[in-house]
């Protein structure tokens, strides 16, 4: 029913790029069936002394509706005022950053992992999301009902890449929001979205030098974009209160003389480890210190050897699935890391891989390891 108008610069070359978007219609009949199931399900909340999950979801459901007529509502009567962004491909080489500035506010969202998908439930914008993906690393604490309402494009453990161009052109995408590897050549290329009115959303905390205040930015760009500006502000100062919490209860010594953590994402042969970036903020933030602090980039592959020599005084596993158990496993029984003084001492941690990227639920994770790393702080 509606065309949105999405203008791009790519380098030099200026180019439109026309994001089309459908909306289902209802009859007077759905409507006011709907009006008095909503109804109904109000008045059973207010009855109720502990809320089913069931219940939560319909709720979500409701609001995700009134959210949808408000949208609506505001693109009719011409109010969206447009908004700029530069999506930075420049990163992973796949070339110069694009500008878009959105006309209208896109409505088949499609988010590439939990990390992702986080973000835009966190705001409340579940009613203009098409679907999303889990992938291989998801959230395992956080509660959004709106989990079982938004399509899931795959099954757990598939990421969005996985979509062939043609079931991600069914789902009427025009907002793709994901790694910058997403947008490569081989999958879902610049040159494929804007052929397809699809804009491009790389977040800023997905770079190798991000911090919270990259994350902050995401939620205000969000919040821009999608006219929840209010919501993301409210979000954002939760996070920072939360983190101010975490300061005042550690106590500057703590992040004088930080603990040095070696984190353990995968692998066996070599470890996929966190080095600067998000997951390097987040540890700083929580008193801890990367053991890799000195390479210059969020993640890398350095060797077990390399482990060894740094001694770290703890261990953090990354928690893509439930799989803690078994990396723990992993690195008692391994030969390169058996005797690390941490497995010895029984200093192995977790944490939520998807929040340690860079999400909704980031300035928690901070807490979380926190309270590991210094339990005595908040007895």
């Amino acid at each position: 029913m509606r065309k949105k108008i999405v203008s791009a610069v790519l380098g030099t070359a200026m180019f439109a790029t026309v994001v089309t978007g459908c909306a289902g219609s209802q009859s007077g009949q759905a409507a006011e069936t709907t009006a008095q199931t909503e109804a109904a399900t109000l008045q059973s909340a207010e009855t109720t002394v502990a809320e089913s999950k069931e219940a939560a979801a319909q709720t979500t459901a409701a609001k995700s509706q009134e959210t949808a007529e408000t949208t609506a509502q505001a693109e009719a009567a011409g109010d969206y005022e447009p908004v700029t962004i530069t999506l930075n491909l420049q990163r992973s080489g796949l070339g110069e950053n694009v500008e878009y500035t959105f006309t209208e506010m896109p409505t088949h969202i499609v988010a590439s992992g939990d990390q992702m998908a986080d973000l835009f439930f966190d705001l409340g914008l579940e009613a203009n999301m098409a679907g999303y993906t889990k992938g291989s690393c998801w959230s395992l604490v956080s509660d959004y009902p709106a989990r079982d309402l938004v399509p899931q494009l795959t099954e757990p453990g598939k990421g969005i890449t996985s979509l062939s161009k043609e079931e991600l052109l069914a789902t009427n995408c025009d907002f793709l929001v994901g790694w910058d590897s997403v947008f490569s050549d081989k999958n879902f290329s610049s040159e494929f979205c804007n052929e397809n009115g699809i804009a491009m959303y790389f977040p800023y905390v997905c770079s190798d030098h991000a911090t919270f205040e990259d994350l902050y930015k995401d939620y205000e760009v969000l919040g821009q974009i999608f006219k929840v500006e209010d919501v993301a502000e409210k979000k954002v100062q939760a996070m920072k209160e939360t983190l101010e919490k975490v300061r005042e209860t550690l106590g500057e010594d703590a992040y004088a003389n930080p603990v040095k953590v070696f984190v353990y994402d995968s692998g066996e042969e070599a470890p996929f480890t966190a080095c600067q970036g998000m997951p390097g903020d987040i540890l700083k933030l929580a008193g801890g210190i990367s053991i890799f602090d000195d390479i210059e980039a969020g993640w890398a592959t350095p060797s077990w050897e390399e482990v060894v020599v740094r001694d770290p005084d703890v261990i953090l596993i990354l928690d893509y699935n439930g799989d803690v158990e078994k990396k723990t496993e992993f690195l008692k029984t391994n030969d390169a890391t058996k005797d690390l003084r941490a497995v010895k001492e029984g200093r192995i941690y977790s944490a939520c891989c998807a929040d340690m990227q860079g999400s909704a639920g980031s300035a928690g994770t901070v807490e979380v390891i926190a309270k590991q790393l210094y339990p005595e702080q908040f007895q």
